[in-house]
């Protein structure tokens, strides 16, 4: 797929290559000055032998090597240990390889900027992600800080909160029903979008750091 983006941050002759692997879906996606192209995939257990051929044919189809790669996108986390892992040793031993530079981007802030995009109006978003055993993976930036929180802790924070949107990925499994929720699915032009807005955030793929925010149950 493909959709038309012109970005006026990225320097000339640059391509950045963005993955999620954190939630449901496995998406790569190569960000040029013009256009974004990407694949996205339910995978399942196959994603760590699969991540790679997406990244080989997408670069194949738009004829550009690993080494025009200059940055490398990574949602860091939080989300589904295995998916974590996998994402974080392929795009980073890519980086390394190539000589690019890594953009780490919390899984929670790209449903948020992608809610964002089409409800400008939101100021205060608390974004879930599911995290097992009672517990979610949330924030609200400038409102709550990122972490893993209990279910009663969530409830609580939004009655003292009661303007806030509340979105996720997958409401049904986080299993709060009486709470209104907005689905926002994993979207890598958002990715792509805050990746290219924060090339400062640009580290040596050595310096990666995951982001599982999982506390010891039950202290929040």
């Amino acid at each position: 797929m493909k959709d038309k983006f012109t970005s006026y941050l990225l320097p000339p002759n640059s391509y950045l290559l963005a993955f999620d692997c954190c939630l449901k879906l496995t998406g790569v996606a190569l960000m040029t000055g013009e256009k974004i192209f990407y694949d996205q995939q339910d995978l399942g257990r196959r994603q760590s032998a699969e991540l790679p051929k997406m990244t080989e044919k997408l670069l194949r189809e738009n004829n550009i090597s690993f080494n025009d790669i200059n940055y490398v996108a990574l949602t860091n986390g939080p989300g589904y240990f295995t998916g974590i892992r996998v994402g974080a040793a392929y795009a980073s031993g890519l980086a390394y390889a190539s000589g690019a530079k890594i953009i780490p981007v919390s899984t929670l802030e790209m449903l948020a900027y992608a809610f964002k995009k089409n409800h400008n109006d939101a100021e205060k978003i608390l974004a879930l992600i599911y995290a097992g055993h009672g517990f979610v993976y949330a924030e609200a930036k400038n409102f709550l800080e990122a972490g893993e929180y209990s279910h009663e802790f969530i409830k609580s924070w939004l009655e003292k909160n009661p303007d806030t949107k509340i979105i996720s990925d997958d409401p049904e499994k986080i299993s709060m029903n009486e709470i209104k929720f907005e689905i926002v699915k994993p979207d890598l032009i958002s990715l792509c979008g805050i990746a290219e807005k924060n090339l400062d955030r640009a580290i040596n793929p050595m310096e990666l750091k995951i982001s599982y925010y999982r506390a010891p149950q039950g202290v929040k």
